[in-house]
């Protein structure tokens, strides 16, 4: 499934907050700073790994880490990595 923004009336999954559209294989994240999470996520994997997103995937990605950017204890949470990883 592919992550997207639409103004449709999808399902929502069980109790998660996450929006399925099932007919067209796409799932939407409630609104806030879990979007920005899930870009960064997907951004750094692609980065570190090469996993291949498709151009308008990375847009999206692109957009959300703007839109919601790290703050508060995912910062506290990186730096501890980092200090770890060196």
């Amino acid at each position: 499934y592919r992550f997207s923004d639409w103004n449709g009336k999808p399902d929502q999954y069980g109790q998660c907050q996450m929006l399925v559209d099932f007919k067209d294989r796409r799932v939407q994240p409630p609104k806030g700073p879990v979007r920005g999470q899930i870009a960064r996520a997907y951004l750094y994997m692609s980065q570190q790994y090469g996993l291949r997103l498709a151009a308008q995937q990375r847009k999206l990605f692109e957009a959300w880490d703007r839109q919601y950017p790290a703050e508060g204890w995912e910062c506290e949470r990186n730096r501890r990595i980092g200090k770890l990883q060196g």
